[in-house]
């Protein structure tokens, strides 16, 4: 009867040990995809700048265009709607929320939280970038498009860690460099 307990016992601790390390892999694999997003959206919105300012030498950027840009990418990025909410075929289960900040030749940065701007503030070439959500500082030194994305909590299956689970939040910046 001993070894027959100690067989059950084994495989109920081998079968939460699995469970964990699958929901760790694919909790891993789905920061990795926020931070691939990051990465991404924040190049596209580097994309756009104002043509009649880069004409006369200044690198300042076309907001407008690059959020459009930024909120047309998130859909297919991370398997959500256009209202940021999860899909079916989702990993997530809360809304995503994302901040893009762009730093230009203005010296003014605008912020924008989930496509709609949130405030701006003057800066200057040197500064570091200040976000409420992660501790990713940066200095800006040429114009830079910074995005963070906030994806909600990672998806446990035990309910022992529910309340302890942080949220997947990863941020990237792009950056015009050697401009001169």
């Amino acid at each position: 009867m001993k070894p027959f307990i100690i067989t059950i016992a084994v495989v109920i601790i081998y079968s939460f040990t699995l469970v964990f390390t699958e929901d760790y892999r694919q909790a891993q694999r789905n920061e990795y995809r926020v931070k691939y997003a990051c990465e991404e959206l924040s190049a596209s919105g580097s994309l756009f700048y104002d043509q009649e300012e880069f004409g006369e030498g200044n690198e300042v950027f076309n907001t407008e265009e690059g959020i459009k840009a930024i909120r047309d990418q998130i859909p297919n990025l991370l398997s959500v709607d256009s209202n940021l909410k999860p899909s079916s075929n989702s990993y997530w289960s809360e809304p995503i929320e994302y901040k893009v900040y762009f730093y230009d030749d203005s010296g003014i940065c605008k912020v924008y939280k989930n496509g709609r701007k949130e405030k701006e503030f003057s800066f200057r070439y040197g500064d570091r970038h200040k976000d409420d959500w992660v501790s990713y500082d940066p200095y800006i030194t040429d114009p830079t498009v910074v995005v963070t994305i906030n994806a909600g909590p990672a998806r446990f299956r035990g309910e022992l860690f529910e309340d302890e689970i942080p949220d997947i939040i990863r941020s990237a910046s792009h950056e015009w460099e050697e401009r001169y």
